[in-house]
Parts: structure tokens; C-alpha cells; sequence
């Protein structure tokens, strides 16, 4: 499965030379001496890509799960190892990037960096950094309001507009790699407490600046009309589109339009909605209904599952994503192309990542069983291979 929405291709071989594929297809061979790796009775496909990730939210299983100060203990104990459940978690999944939707900053770039420098093995990492919002908005009003490191380190609070640009500038210069903005004032932890709202003049100059500056710009939104705002101020994503507390579950026509004309891509977190279904039994059928719309519509779908909630975990989320995408209406192709060749565009490297193709990055996953048939078959991973290494290897279990 090359990860192009095409059907898969029987008996193929891929061949790789250092971290590129330089050969594909049943007539592809090498030359000269090569490694093999005997993958018959598998699947192979391309590293997934979750392009909606909090690498340093919390990872357990659990979505009823709440805080206590020895429940902290194991996220220092991660947090000293570099979050290395986090990466393990992401490839043994067979998830090869994640892009963060908002960690601390500069922390998550040194990550990326080390990662990228070959010192710790993880998945790579594209990072917005610091989530902007308004002053009391969220996350810095909300989850994070009690914990004065995370709101400083993770957040930018702006309410001047000539104040975001020169942040933005800032960021980029300290590497980040996009911009994360939220627009809404749903508050999902109390909805009876809307909390600030950025002005749509400050969320159209982050997004112009970010622009400006040669990176995307990511926008969380919760109710169709914050999502059609930030569409037509220029958002190169929508995140989550609907959240609990919601005026309107429904996803409007003129919204569908709008993204498909311009080119937004639809980052739906159908497993944070899925977490959330004891809190807010109604909100994963509404999140699904908005897939189906979007996608009969024609926009562009990228995988994205907002780990680091609790019961959203790193690695473990991306396929119950695929899942949930195929209980929306995709084809598990059609799933699976939104976790690889969409999401590689998404996040502006579809020249490199995303599909297994002469030239691109050698990101493959092989699985047991036929993913074009049944999408829970991605769980079964057995090879996981980065930059044309082998990260995890479980041929010979």
C-alpha cells in the first residue's frame, strides 16, 4: 500500500539505499549486497503520521483517569528521559511523525532536534510549540490555569496584534515549525464558563505573519462558525471543528465550501471525542457527522487524535483514529491515505514523506493482515522502519 489511495500492490519489493527508497514495485531488485527483510504474508505502508499531538500531555490509557500528585510521578520520571514512553509508544505503533499541536517551548524543539541529530530514537517530530491564545483563553484559562510553568512555557496570550506578530517572529527564529492558534471560547471542562476569545483581526494577523514568516499556521476552532472565521482568515488547518457545548452540531454547507476551495485541511480528533463519551455521550456522533460532510464534500482529511489527553495515547490513538475515520464513511484506503499522503502535505513535507515512492524518505510499517480490508489490521505491527532504519523488529517473534 504506497499510501496514494490506490489498491495495494501484490509482491512488490522496495528497496532502500541509506535512509531513501530508491527502488519500488513487484519488478524492483537491488544490486550488489543488501539486508533483507522477508516481509510475505505482510503489508507494508508508510509511516503514519498523527498530525495532532501534545507529546508532553500525559499517556495513559484510561479516559476516566484523573490528576493526583503521585499519578505525576511517572510524567517527571518521562519527562527526565526525554519522553521516552512517548517515543517508544509512537513507533512501536508504527507511527513515524507526529506533528505537536502546542508543547513547551523551547523544550519540544531541543526534542525534535535530538531526535533529528540521531542522539535518541523517537518519531519526527514538527513542532508549533506555544499554543497563542487570549489572555484567560484556552488552555492557559482552562487545563493549564493552575500550573504557572505550563502556562509561561506553553502558551503566548495576546490581545494586540503588533504583540502576536512579533511573537510569531520570535518563535520562528527559536525553530518552531508552525503556529498553533485557538479560536473559540468553548470551554469543554465547564461549559457553563465560556472563557476569552482571540479577536478575528489578531487570529488574521498571526496567521498573515506566520505566513510571512514561511510556516503554517494550525487553528483549533469548536462550533462551525469559529471554523468558517479562521477558514476564510486563512488557516491551513482546522482542528477538531466541533467540541461539546456547541451551538450548532451540525456542519454547515457553506464551511465545506469554503475549506474545499481554499485548500484547508479537516483535523477532526475523532479520538478525543471518542475519550470524551462518558463526560459528552453526543459528541463523537457529531464529530463523525462532520467527517461525513467534509468528505463527501471533498476536503482534505489528515490524521490527527490529540494525544496527551487522558485516554488518548501517543501511538496507541492513531488507530483508533483509522477506525473511527472508516465508521465516518472512508474507505480504510481512504483512512489510511488521510495518516500518510494527506497528513505529509499537511504539514508541508509531501515531497519527502507520506507515500512509498522513488526518492522519498524511507518511513514504512509492515503489518499481519490486509489493511485495505479490515483498517484494525495496522494494529498488528511487525516492522517499523525510519530514515531506513529499523526501529522496531518483530519479524523473528
Amino acid at each position: 500500500m504506497d499510501g496514494t489511495g490506490v489498491a495495494p500492490v501484490d509482491d512488490a519489493t522496495v528497496v532502500l539505499d541509506g535512509p531513501c527508497i530508491v527502488a519500488v514495485g513487484p519488478d524492483a531488485h537491488c544490486r550488489g549486497e543488501a539486508h533483507v527483510f522477508d516481509l510475505r504474508g505482510l503489508t507494508l505502508f508508510p509511516g503514519l503520521i498523527d498530525v495532532h499531538v501534545h507529546f508532553g500531555g500525559f499517556a495513559v490509557d484510561d479516559p476516566e483517569w484523573t490528576f493526583t500528585y503521585w499519578s505525576i510521578l511517572p510524567f517527571f520520571w518521562d519527562y527526565a528521559r526525554d519522553f521516552r514512553k512517548r517515543r517508544t509508544l509512537a513507533l512501536q505503533n508504527g507511527v513515524t511523525t507526529v506533528r505537536s499541536a502546542g508543547d513547551n517551548f523551547p523544550q519540544i524543539v531541543e526534542l525534535r532536534d535530538r531526535i533529528n541529530a540521531g542522539r535518541v530514537m523517537g518519531p519526527r517530530i514538527i513542532s508549533a510549540g506555544p499554543i497563542f491564545t487570549a489572555p484567560g483563553g484556552h488552555p492557559a484559562g482552562t487545563i493549564y490555569k493552575s500550573n504557572r510553568y505550563v502556562v509561561q512555557h506553553a502558551t503566548r496570550q495576546v490581545d494586540v496584534a503588533s504583540d502576536a506578530r512579533a511573537e510569531v517572529r520570535r518563535l520562528v527564529g527559536g525553530g518552531v515549525d508552525l503556529i498553533k492558534a485557538v479560536y473559540g471560547d468553548v470551554n469543554p471542562f465547564d461549559l457553563g464558563r465560556p472563557v476569552p476569545k482571540l479577536d478575528l483581526p489578531i487570529l488574521r494577523a498571526l496567521i498573515e505573519e506566520a505566513h510571512q514568516q514561511g510556516v503554517r499556521c494550525m487553528v483549533h476552532v469548536g462550533t462551525s462558525g469559529d471554523a468558517l472565521d479562521a477558514t476564510r482568515a486563512g488557516a491551513d488547518s482546522i482542528e477538531h471543528g466541533i467540541l461539546p457545548g456547541s451551538p450548532s452540531a451540525k456542519c454547515p454547507p457553506e464551511l465545506v465550501t469554503a475549506m474545499r476551495d481554499r485548500g484547508t485541511y479537516f483535523v477532526p480528533t475523532l479520538t478525543a471525542a471518542w475519550a470524551m463519551k462518558r463526560t459528552y455521550p453526543d459528541a463523537l456522533a457529531h464529530a463523525m457527522s462532520w467527517v461525513r460532510e467534509m468528505h463527501q464534500g471533498g476536503v482534505r482529511i489528515a490524521l490527527g487524535t490529540d494525544a496527551g489527553a487522558p485516554g488518548v495515547v501517543v501511538g496507541k490513538a492513531a488507530h483508533v483514529e483509522l477506525s473511527l475515520l472508516v465508521r465516518s464513511g472512508l474507505s480504510p484506503l481512504e483512512a489510511i491515505t488521510a495518516a500518510t499522503r494527506n497528513a505529509a502535505g499537511l504539514i508541508g513535507r509531501a515531497t519527502d514523506l507520506g507515500t512509498i515512492e522513488v526518492g522519498k524518505l524511507a518511513d514504512l510499517v509492515a503489518v499481519e493482515g490486509d489493511p485495505s480490508a479490515d483498517v484494525d489490521a495496522t494494529k498488528r505491527v511487525r516492522l517499523v522502519i525510519k530514515d531506513g532504519v529499523a526501529a522496531v523488529n518483530r519479524l523473528s517473534q
